[in-house]
């Protein structure tokens, strides 16, 4: 009788506990939802707010701590993305989304201390973001093994591919990086990084064809509207220079400004353009409007510029000895000088 009372005891309380352990978790999920609501409205505090307390409640929530790593990540504090990504991988190791996504956050992590630590070298008031830092003594080993055992669970996750090859690039591997970005890029990925990637190292080896052809590529690959578009024309705009191939590089350039006004890079790389065809007229509008607008960490380039500005001031100006002609239109700089007059 005592038996039956004691089990009846414990089977009772196992029921309770589950029980709370039901009311518990679906809390958890609840306010983890929250946290997701937050997360599209890119209400990012707020996210990682609800996160944690769902983590609290139900410390093996994976999902709740691999959001939380998402909402660190979009503020790029990756650190904290590292940390709560962890988390993910340790409750669910086999996942092989949680090891891309830690892998990746663990290489990012590593260039965000890498650039805080060589802009301190520099000066104290140099922001970090200022700084394009060295990488090749970096430890990159934990994100390498977090990326391989991704591609080792689904070989089809081409950002895995893509950030093993940079970490190879990083540290000097670059037949390494150019086979990892080549795989990337056998599944036709949306977004414009590992078409750039490629590209560029193409470049670097002046390999001008096969560069241009891989941004070709990404330009079919990649839809309009894309995030970061404008930066694929240019370096397609680049490969196209590089290969003397000048009217093909004012089209993609003008694409890329096209896309964004901003990219300033692409303003002067035009300008350039130009200048070598001997367009002065359009060479001075683009070179002139990159002096005004370029940022002071495009400094080098607006030397280049008023080189190349000088030099079509002193090709364009009249004979010494000559009167400029009165029915030549003025520009309105002119003009306005004129008036002042």
């Amino acid at each position: 009788m005592k038996l039956v009372g004691a089990v009846a005891t414990a089977a009772l309380l196992f029921g309770l506990g589950g029980g709370c352990m039901d009311t518990t978790q679906n809390d958890a999920k609840k306010i983890a939802n929250e946290g997701t609501v937050a997360f599209g409205q890119h209400q990012y505090d707020t996210a990682i707010d609800r996160y944690k307390k769902a983590v609290e409640k139900w410390p093996e929530h994976h999902t709740a701590w691999y959001n939380l790593a998402k909402s660190y990540a979009a503020k790029k504090d990756w650190a904290n993305a590292a940390d709560a990504m962890s988390h993910a991988v340790q409750i669910v190791p086999d996942q092989a989304m949680y090891n891309l996504t830690y892998g990746r956050m663990l290489y990012e992590k590593a260039v965000a201390a890498a650039r805080v630590e060589q802009a301190a070298k520099v000066s104290a008031e140099t922001k970090p973001e200022s700084i394009t830092p060295d990488l090749s003594g970096v430890n990159f080993e934990k994100a390498t093994e977090h990326l391989q055992t991704a591609v080792k669970q689904n070989d089809e996750l081409w950002r895995a591919h893509y950030y093993i090859g940079r970490i190879d690039r990083d540290t000097g591997k670059a037949k390494e990086s150019a086979d990892a970005f080549t795989k990337a890029l056998t599944f036709g990925p949306f977004e414009v990084a590992p078409w750039i990637a490629l590209t560029e190292l193409y470049r670097s080896w002046d390999y001008t064809k096969q560069a241009a052809a891989v941004a070709e590529q990404g330009t079919l690959v990649v839809p309009e509207g894309s995030e970061n578009l404008s930066d694929l024309y240019y370096v397609l705009g680049m490969a196209y220079t590089d290969d003397r191939m000048d009217d093909k590089a004012i089209t993609s350039l003008s694409k890329a400004l096209e896309l964004s006004r901003d990219n300033h890079k692409a303003r002067f790389q035009r300008g350039q353009v130009y200048y070598r065809k001997g367009d002065t007229a359009n060479a001075k509008v683009d070179l002139e409007a990159f002096g005004k607008t370029s940022g002071q960490s495009l400094d080098f380039l607006k030397q280049q510029a008023n080189k190349m500005l000088a030099d079509i001031a002193t090709k364009t100006a009249p004979p010494p000895g000559t009167t400029p002609d009165p029915g030549a239109k003025l520009s309105p700089e002119d003009l306005v000088k004129k008036g002042k007059g």
